[in-house]
């Protein structure tokens, strides 16, 4: 199974990882790798919980379009 993570940072230095098809699973970390390498803990383990308790886990995504944002400066 292929998931996508998802990292930014904020203004303060720090950086936020998801995993794009399971919100919940979602990390702060002072260090990029880190916080990727954690989310990818995460959703191990949240993955071998869903089947532990039978309940396969298939994810859905959908894509949509946004319109162009302008910032004022």
């Amino acid at each position: 199974m292929k998931l996508h993570i998802s990292i930014f940072q904020l203004p303060d230095g720090m950086h936020i990882a998801t995993c794009a098809e399971i919100p919940m699973c979602q990390v702060l970390r002072q260090n990029k790798g880190h916080a990727i390498q954690d989310v990818k803990k995460m959703v191990r383990k949240f993955l071998e919980e869903r089947a532990e308790q039978g309940r396969p886990f298939v994810p859905e995504l959908r894509e949509f379009e946004v319109e162009n944002i302008t910032l004022n400066e």
